[in-house]
């Protein structure tokens, strides 16, 4: 479940002239872990760790991507993508592609440019669905993300996004679990069977 807290304690308000991300690093530091701290269209929004269905459809569908990937590419979940710099959106996909050579450009660095990633994923949670079905589609098409792949086990739908161009994702086609799903591209070679995919009861 993703919670845009309303009221943040005084630790966690930003001083003036303060960059949000400084705000966001701190509440990171605080929180328990796994708990995720974005920054999606100048808001603060904190997401607790997820549940069992959320991590298992997440872990089935990393499985059919890493098998099919060519050697150039990598797979990784909790990925801090954003700009650099002290301001701006900060999004952390549940998956993520990315060249390898990433490893070798971003080192130990926690951030990398939306501009590495080749595709994202996210898993709807039960709680809050607008970060992932409104804010973050607005952020990767804006980011221009080739391939945003929205798995949403509330109705047991897939939603694939790509295209991206002047802000929005011009390809927008639509599948249920139990579908073979053919991802464009620059991903066209890989194919996810949502079978066993899990919906939350």
């Amino acid at each position: 479940m993703s919670v845009t807290a309303p009221e943040l304690p005084d630790v966690f308000k930003a001083a003036p002239e303060e960059p949000l991300r400084s705000v966001a690093d701190r509440m990171a530091e605080m929180l328990p872990p796994g708990y995720r701290v974005e920054i999606l269209g100048g808001e603060l929004v904190v997401s607790p760790t997820p549940s069992v269905i959320h991590m298992g459809d997440i872990s089935l569908i990393r499985r059919q991507i890493d098998a099919q990937l060519p050697a150039t590419l990598i797979t990784g979940e909790v990925l801090s993508a954003g700009l650099s710099g002290d301001s701006g959106d900060l999004a952390i996909p549940d998956l993520a592609v990315l060249p390898v050579t990433a490893m070798d450009d971003y080192g130990t660095d926690w951030l990398v440019s939306p501009d590495t990633v080749e595709f994202v994923m996210e898993v709807v949670s039960p709680g809050n669905s607008k970060t992932d079905t409104v804010a973050k589609v607005d952020r990767y098409a804006s980011w221009a993300i080739p391939i945003y792949l929205l798995v949403d086990p509330r109705d047991g739908t897939v939603v694939c996004r790509s295209a991206p161009r002047d802000g929005e994702y011009q390809a927008i086609r639509k599948f249920t679990f139990g579908d073979m799903v053919k991802l464009p591209s620059p991903l066209d070679n890989v194919r996810i069977d949502t079978a066993e995919l899990r919906r939350y009861p």
